[in-house]
């Protein structure tokens, strides 16, 4: 079967659905037409937006980002032109009344029997689609211009229910010890190295943090995430939980969806089998991807969220700084005392928006991106005047989108660096290496445990 075949098929069906559900609803045949064109425009429109802005079209797990929106909206509004706003709220305020008027103004029973009609024969038509056959991979770049928007989102949302878990890894033996007195992942907003942005047009800090780090490194080099732009959750998925997109198939979207059930694989959960106390520490809502619910479930025993932050937020530091976070860390280390402690903090001074003026959105960026390679030095430098072995972690989730300047197309990864205390007075990683966020993973299992 060809891919217009599958195109068809699964575009013909859904519209068929949301056509006759709009019929059953409202009775009237104009209006269920106009609401099945309309959907798939701001479909079509909103996909072809993310695509500019991030380099993939809409996905299925977007939903929950549509979730997000509502709670957090200055994160989303940003990216969405001034038009397409007024056009959103024009069909919120307006579609729902058109429904209620022509819904009071006639029965019309026959339309609604026939719409109630074509929503059965398409959702048994759509259980009769070989979604295996048609999607047997996730391959979003070649499948959306294969199946088509509406075909991949319904295809790859029940690929991705169909997923099953992963077996779970090997338990951490009961004869395992801590390696170090203090574990500490960072893992920094839109950092990323500005030498390799292609910021032609203005002069780059030196990133002095940052290649301090580096020229003390046991390892560090440039850390392959997918995405850009955003879906820090993928990052801060493979890094603490070890699973890579290969294994988790359709899942890798968004693998927060079904993270809890993988409590097994998580570093927390982990490295508490050996005797170590884990904190996470977010200067944000701890709500957004669930973070609330997950990290406890996954074997954080205490979680440090915005309310821990005296931070006024302000056009020019819309989050708390970085340095904020470097200072509540090296406060957490110095009152844990003697017990092993694994801290894994999540940055917000780099998150957009950035500002819309011409060059104003990178000075914007370039600005914040120094607080965080401050962020670095102080924790290099905290960790150097205290007397414990320590390892660090520090790496970018993703590289920041921003129009017209850094834009998705080509290379996505980010710099990683891991630092072990006390320094050993000489260069010990004498060359950058790609890693995957899974193979940081490891490494930071492997550093943290002596097994």
């Amino acid at each position: 079967m060809g891919w217009s075949y599958a195109r068809f098929v699964i575009h013909g069906l859904i519209m068929g659905q949301i056509y006759g559900l709009c019929a059953f609803l409202s009775g009237s045949a104009w209006l269920s037409g106009c609401v099945m064109v309309l959907l798939a425009a701001v479909g079509v429109v909103a996909s072809n937006i993310k695509w500019s802005l991030l380099g993939e079209p809409l996905l299925f797990s977007d939903v929950v980002v549509a979730q997000s929106f509502l709670r957090n909206p200055k994160f989303y509004l940003f990216s969405i032109p001034p038009l397409a706003r007024v056009a959103v709220v024009a069909i919120v305020l307006i579609v729902p009344a058109l429904f209620i008027y022509v819904s009071v103004e006639g029965l019309r029973p026959g339309t609604r029997i026939a719409g109630l009609c074509m929503v059965v024969a398409a959702s048994l038509g759509l259980r009769l689609v070989p979604v295996s056959r048609w999607a047997p991979v996730p391959d979003i770049g070649r499948d959306i211009g294969r199946l088509g928007l509406i075909g991949s989102l319904y295809l790859y949302w029940r690929r991705w229910q169909a997923e099953p878990d992963g077996a779970p890894p090997p338990p951490v033996p009961s004869t395992t010890r801590p390696a170090r007195d203090v574990v500490v992942v960072v893992q920094c907003e839109s950092f990323a190295d500005p030498c390799t942005l292609g910021l032609s047009e203005t002069a780059l800090p030196t990133m002095s943090g940052l290649r301090s780090a580096q020229a003390a490194a046991s390892a560090w080099g440039a850390l392959q995430v997918s995405g850009f732009g955003a879906y820090t959750m993928r990052t801060e998925y493979g890094v603490l939980f070890g699973r890579t997109e290969a294994q988790l198939g359709f899942r890798y979207f968004d693998p927060f969806l079904t993270a809890a059930r993988e409590k097994e694989f998580a570093l927390p959960y982990r490295l508490g089998a050996a005797g170590y106390r884990s904190v996470f520490v977010h200067p944000h809502d701890l709500g957004f991807y669930g973070r609330d619910r997950l990290m406890p479930a996954i074997g954080f025993e205490r979680l440090i969220g915005d309310d821990a932050f005296a931070h006024a937020a302000s056009t020019s530091m819309p989050y708390a700084q970085d340095c904020d976070v470097a200072d509540a860390i090296l406060r957490l280390v110095d009152a844990e005392g003697a017990e092993p402690l694994f801290i894994y903090a999540v940055t917000m001074e780099n998150h957009g928006p950035w500002p819309n003026g011409k060059g104003e959105g990178v000075a914007h960026y370039l600005r914040h991106l120094q607080g965080s390679d401050q962020m670095l030095a102080t924790l290099m430098k905290g960790f150097q005047e205290r007397a414990c072995k320590a390892t660090l972690v520090f790496f970018g989730d993703h590289r920041p989108s921003i129009p017209g300047s850094v834009v998705p197309g080509g290379a996505r990864h980010t710099p990683f660096v891991v630092v072990d205390f006390p320094l050993s007075g000489h260069k010990n990683a004498l060359s950058a290496q790609d890693i995957s966020p899974a193979g940081l993973h490891d490494l930071i299992e492997a550093r943290a445990l002596e097994r």
